[in-house]
């Protein structure tokens, strides 16, 4: 295909693709403006992408303004920092770095939206005529899992998973077994060097490419190459963000020498079996086993802490106050109903829907193994999506096929109604089938919007200050001298993208020493806080007091520091600070030898 050709065919999707950027630039405009990121993920993410262009080395991820004298070591990689890196260089001489930063953290979360419509319209392809592959890619801005990670200002590496799980699923409907299995090997490892959070899918995968190799000779070609690209990329991948093998890293959230160690276990059994390519399918299950087998046992000897999970080795305190209330990472049945609603009513549902409708009704609808690859797919991550919120948003950019199968013979069956006014109808919900969870949201939001209405205004009559928690207001602590805050948990990273101070601890768990210092100080007794606060050279304090986290400390502690500062009570060595403008309630922690010799 000539560049005329392709451009002809990818003409629609382009156009479709700049609409959309043209319309998530405009409602997100507030959000470019501040230059900051959605959340604490992407403004640390920004934090780390200043240090490294600042000088910080490529294999040192260590955030030093976190959880001082300790620092905070992080587990993300510079990998997702290269796409932003690159903006930031190319346009900074231009429009100054500080715009050139916000452009990349637009621009590259946009291009990441556009390759994975793009990956949406190929895989819909493999099933289904090339209009619904386009409209399947276009219905990828209504997942809303799906361009809540893929939106400007939200360069946290969700988004990447995304499209390496487009990748990985792309890859299995390629005829040619070795390329594809090249690609899905790397895709798997990219994936799990991103993150760990891709391990259940990639598990997966593997495990159905396994399970035909068992059942069919001729499915070794993809499983070894698969297998084989996925043990070279780890290493590699290690290799380029390390710089070498340190066996003493304890850590169990990261690839770690010993995943690779098993990797190499169990590939010194499984590979030779199949390139020898045992007749019996029993004796290929039993290598299997032994292949398994070997990489659990190495894994197991060479980092016993790990086996419990990535957070087996996190403190108690930090465990009961903070991991269990971090709610992307909770079930389902732990989220809000119009969370699950806003997450699951969407591509998810109508994908379940319109897979049911084909099975039972229309199982002439496409190939039937072509069916089963997609299938199987989108009901793994919709599993592991019910056990992980966070990972709803693969389960949702997995069902955008069958979700524009089901719009397209949708709009189809009702242009075909002979009454006008049925037709019409017919039509206009079509549109309830593309955003069915946000417009059910819609209707109830609408209803109860009255009573909002009289709240919002008896809030805004009732004070003039900002919102605590708003970014213009934790601007106002660069009027503070140089120093170490305690702050919320979620307030951490941006106090570190807006201003020059250090925190104790932001929620991010490998330094769960000091988290569960910063715990201790609002749950202890006043006297036992401040020697906490003494040993962490902390010299002042900024929260706002309607904060969920620091709520749960005040019922669980009535008599702990914060619920005796919340009840408005006098601690004599905590001084009250006045930022102008600034909704943050501050103090300043007197030194306890400068209040001896007051």
């Amino acid at each position: 295909m000539n560049i005329t050709e392709y451009l002809r065919k990818s003409g629609p999707l382009l156009f479709i693709w700049v609409a959309i950027c043209a319309v998530l630039i405009a409602v997100s405009f507030e959000q470019i403006a501040s230059g900051i990121g959605w959340g604490p993920d992407d403004q640390l993410r920004q934090v780390q992408l200043r240090d490294w262009l600042a000088g910080q080395s490529w294999f040192d991820t260590t955030q030093y303004r976190i959880g001082t004298p300790d620092s905070q070591p992080m587990h993300w990689p510079r990998l997702i920092e290269l796409p932003l890196a690159i903006v930031v260089l190319a346009l900074g001489p231009i429009i100054g770095p500080s715009a050139a930063e916000t452009a990349a953290m637009t621009l590259v979360p946009l291009v990441a939206l556009g390759i994975a419509m793009w990956l949406v319209g190929k895989i819909t392809e493999q099933l289904f005529e090339r209009k619904i592959a386009i409209l399947s890619a276009a219905l990828t801005a209504t997942a809303v899992p799906v361009v809540a990670q893929l939106r400007p200002m939200r360069i946290d590496h969700h988004g990447w998973q995304i499209i390496l799980a487009l990748v990985a699923l792309w890859t299995m409907f390629w005829p040619d077994k070795r390329k594809a299995g090249l690609i899905m090997g790397a895709a798997l490892a990219l994936w799990l060097t991103i993150s760990l959070e891709g391990l259940p899918l990639s598990v997966a995968f593997i495990a159905l490419l396994a399970w035909r190799w068992i059942i069919s000779l001729d499915e070794g070609v993809r499983l070894l190459w698969t297998l084989a690209g996925f043990l070279g990329s780890s290493w590699g991948l290690y290799l380029v963000n390390h710089g070498g093998i340190d066996t003493a890293l304890a850590y169990c959230d990261a690839i770690t020498p010993a995943h690779l160690f098993a990797c190499v276990a169990g590939a010194l059994v499984i590979l030779p079996a199949i390139k020898f390519a045992p007749a019996s399918w029993l004796v290929r299950l039993i290598a299997l086993a032994l292949a398994g087998a070997a990489a659990l046992g190495t894994f197991y000897f060479s980092a016993p802490q790990c086996v419990g999970g990535a957070f087996g080795q996190l403190d108690p305190l930090v465990h009961d106050y903070w991991l269990v209330h971090v709610r992307e990472g909770l079930p389902i049945w732990d989220q809000p109903g119009r969370e699950i609603i806003s997450l699951f009513g969407g591509s998810i549902i109508v994908g379940l829907g319109c897979l049911t409708y084909i099975k039972w009704r229309r199982s002439d609808v496409m190939a039937k193994d072509k069916l089963f690859l997609l299938a199987y797919a989108f009901l793994w991550a919709f599993i592991v999506s019910l056990m992980v919120q966070r990972a709803a948003s693969v389960a949702a950019v997995y069902a955008l096929p069958l979700m524009g199968w089901a719009v397209h013979h949708a709009f189809l069956g009702a242009r075909e109604l002979k009454s006008p006014a049925i037709r019409i109808f017919a039509t206009a919900a079509v549109v309830f089938l593309i955003l069915p969870g946000p417009l059910f949201l819609g209707l109830v939001n609408a209803i109860d919007s009255g009573d909002q209405d009289i709240e919002a205004e008896q809030v805004a009559s009732s004070t003039d200050v900002p919102a605590c928690d708003s970014s213009p207001s934790l601007a106002k602590l660069n009027a503070l001298p140089q120093s170490t805050i305690l702050a919320p948990f979620d307030f951490g990273p941006e106090i570190l993208v807006q201003t020059p101070h250090n925190v104790l601890a932001t929620s991010h768990h490998r330094n769960d020493a000091a988290m569960a210092d910063h715990i201790r100080i609002f749950t202890s007794s006043p006297e036992k806080a401040r020697d906490i606060l003494e040993a962490r050279n902390v010299r002042y304090v900024a929260i706002c007091p309607g904060e969920s986290e620091l709520n749960m400390y005040a019922v669980k502690h009535p008599d702990g520091l914060w619920a005796k500062l919340s009840k408005g009570q006098k601690v004599d060595w905590l001084h009250s600070v006045h930022l102008r403008d600034s909704g943050l309630s501050i103090w300043r922690v007197v030194p306890k030898e400068l209040r001896k010799g007051m």
